[in-house]
């Protein structure tokens, strides 16, 4: 089943190579576009923005929805081998009892010795860190946050998975090594240039990716000046009201005078 989908992931690949450059364009033009529906609603503007959108994603090449096709058509497979595998040793238990090998000559049972749960979660961390500097390359900031994830289910799959039969590691390790393999193939110079795979944009200059502590205090910093900027406000407020009851006081005294 990989051999077949490698073709969707080399297009999906390609596809998300292709975005990462025209990221910045696009952000521009949405941009624009938010601005825009702030005010009077122009379909001519709207329709203006649509074409401007196909022209962008035409000139690199890419769409949206290119790089969800691979994931979107071995998600319902990897789901099938899993709960298939799952529930084997009920269907099959004599067959699979001693259908193993090496350490473990019972796919029916759980792996002993944790091998197989360790190699597998180790082949899925490899792959992320394979993989991570395509992950990161059409927004730094989500991308990494995003890596830090799958590291994290890395650790976290040894011991959410120690009980699966051994039958479903087969499974898991096989493909894992696999989708290892073919990230590592798709990084050669040479086979990206065959399949017109770009490399990751270089940052642009002041937009470098930070990482979450350095979000988190922009953020903060972004609060203070907001509530900064709003007292400002009330103060401006209040006094221009105290003026003008200063106002309406010497009025009335002068009146009276």
């Amino acid at each position: 089943a990989r051999f077949f989908l490698f073709p969707l992931f080399v297009r999906g690949q390609r596809n998300s190579s292709r975005m990462a450059h025209c990221q910045p364009e696009f952000k521009k033009l949405m941009e624009q576009m938010d601005k825009g529906k702030g005010g009077k609603v122009d379909q001519a503007a709207q329709l203006r923005y649509t074409q401007q959108v196909k022209a962008l994603f035409k000139k690199y090449d890419c769409s949206v929805t290119g790089s969800l096709i691979a994931p979107l058509a071995s998600a319902p497979l990897f789901m099938s081998f899993f709960f298939g595998l799952k529930t084997a040793p009920e269907i099959f238990p004599e067959l699979l009892a001693t259908g193993g090998m090496l350490w473990f000559p019972d796919l029916t049972a759980p792996d002993p010795y944790l091998i197989m749960p360790v190699l597998s979660a180790t082949t899925f961390l490899l792959m992320t860190e394979v993989g991570k500097e395509q992950m990161m390359a059409s927004d730094p900031v989500k991308g990494k946050t995003m890596v830090n994830v799958f590291r994290a289910l890395a650790v976290a799959m040894v011991p959410m998975t120690m009980n699966f039969n051994a039958a479903v590691f087969v499974y898991w390790t096989t493909n894992n090594s696999f989708s290892l393999l073919q990230s590592i193939l798709l990084k050669q110079p040479i086979v990206k240039n065959a399949f017109g795979i770009w490399d990751p944009p270089k940052p642009i200059p002041g937009q470098e990716p930070k990482n979450i502590f350095d979000e988190v205090k922009n953020l903060m910093n972004k609060k203070e000046k907001e509530t900064n900027a709003l007292a400002a406000e009330r103060i401006k407020a209040h006094n221009e009201i105290v003026e003008q009851q200063k106002k309406v006081r010497k009025a009335l005294m002068e009146k009276r005078g």
